[in-house]
């Protein structure tokens, strides 16, 4: 029996067509607070298209690419584009009679159809509970002290303020999002940052994105190593060899090669696929859901192993680390400290002559991999430090709680769309009049 699938172009191309288009209507939202319906139908088309027979009950898409054809699981793309659907189709419908945002946004009751459109039972039924806490946290936050100064927000990207994905290269940040986060960024905050492991391009945080890229949020990848800051890509490239940077240009070029060939087409959409940053190459080796056979990952790897070796024989300057069952990494040696997030902060505050030791600073994130903002930012601002965390353990709770020192100014919320929805609730009531 033969499975109705599509090639890996067409299915790129589907959702960067209409992830364009989510872009526009936030652009235009953020501008004018208005759409029309006619303008989102390319929403429903596209997911239309990614629940058509080549798509199982179970989100498994099949895809083909130079004979070889592979499963993929796109249930993030899907449930992304049906609330995005449903929040923009109630949005264009309120456009035709209500004359301010603040109205639009609070009859479509964004908070409910996310709490209505949650797949785990368990988030659905304390949904509105942890909305309220994260909303009474985000408040205080904004609340503007004596000193007249707004808050400084900085948070991680995939697992924070997006799910996460099967595929890094379509890890696509719906609209309602987008809205919801460049309004509470330019009403409430002097700065909003996004802070990402992940590359600025070639997919990367402005390519998936769909918030306006010199807007109210500000963007960074490779850990803050790389940021688009004024319209244009900042790198501090501090410790890195520059024959370790033509290394790593030149093996990315092996690799995409090796891509195009049918064996191994599939790795451009497993997991994290091949994500050039300033200093390594992040590539994924399987999904989470165990798609690849084995003996294929294996392959790939010895594949990556041989391309390294071509381009440095005798191991200079590049070595692969940071093995994972997912992942693999291919990394610069560098000279110096090892950079992480924290660096990435104080990149982004000396660049904006900004300070954190002013007004309160707030530090979401998902991981270890951003304690090192928080406690950057508690170096310099013990007493007005804040943290949002998302879906962490027991363990690392505690972590954060002796970081910042005060567990009223931690808050611990189960899933992105939770801050989402309080974003939202906070928008309605502060700015009733707009």
């Amino acid at each position: 029996m033969t499975v109705a699938s599509q090639s890996i172009e067409e299915f790129k191309e589907c959702l960067y067509h209409m992830q364009e288009t989510r872009k526009l209507l936030t652009m235009q939202l953020l501008a004018t607070g208005k759409i029309t319906s006619a303008e989102i139908q390319i929403l429903k088309r596209t997911l239309e298209e990614m629940q058509d027979e080549r798509t199982t009950d179970f989100y498994i898409r099949h895809i083909h690419s130079r004979g070889a054809t592979f499963a993929i699981n796109i249930r993030d793309e899907i449930l992304g584009l049906k609330k995005d659907f449903l929040f923009l189709e109630n949005f264009a419908s309120e456009c035709e009679s209500e004359e301010s945002f603040t109205n639009r946004l609070k009859l479509c009751d964004l908070p409910g159809l996310l709490s209505n459109n949650q797949i785990d039972i368990r988030l659905m039924n304390g949904f509105a509970e942890e909305v309220a806490k994260c909303k009474e946290f985000l408040m205080d936050l904004i609340t503007i002290e004596s000193d007249g100064i707004k808050p400084l927000f900085i948070t991680d990207w995939d697992g924070t303020m997006k799910d996460y994905c099967s595929q890094y290269a379509t890890n696509l940040q719906p609209a309602y999002s987008a809205i919801v986060m460049g309004v509470f960024a330019r009403n409430f905050t002097r700065a909003f940052a996004v802070l990402t492991a992940g590359p600025l391009r070639h997919p990367g945080i402005l390519d998936l994105t769909s918030l306006p890229i010199d807007g109210p949020v500000m963007f960074s990848g490779s850990w803050g190593r790389e940021w688009w800051l004024g319209g244009r890509r900042v790198v501090h490239d501090d410790g890195i060899p520059e024959e370790g940077s033509v290394a790593i240009g030149q093996l990315y070029e092996q690799l995409e090669e090796i891509l195009h060939e049918g064996e191994f087409v599939q790795f451009a959409l497993v997991g994290s696929g091949v994500q050039k940053k300033v200093d390594r190459l992040t590539l994924g080796v399987q999904t989470v859901f165990g798609q690849v056979p084995k003996e294929l990952s294996a392959k790939y790897i010895d594949a990556v192993k041989e391309r390294i070796h071509r381009v440095d024989p005798n191991s200079q300057y590049l070595i692969l680390e940071n093995c994972s069952p997912l992942e693999i990494e291919v990394c610069v040696h560098s000279s110096g400290a090892i950079w992480n997030k924290g660096d990435g902060v104080a990149a982004l505050v000396e660049f904006n002559k900004d300070s954190l030791k002013l007004g309160k600073v707030c530090v979401a994130g998902d991981t270890t991999s951003d304690l090192p903002m928080l406690q950057k930012a508690a170096q310099e601002n013990p007493t007005q430090v804040r943290a949002l965390f998302v879906n962490v353990n027991k363990e690392i709770q505690s972590t954060i709680n002796k970081i910042v020192g005060d567990s009223s100014r931690t808050c611990f919320i189960s899933c992105p769309d939770v801050a989402h929805a309080a974003f939202a609730q906070i928008i309605i009531e502060l700015t009733q009049n707009s």
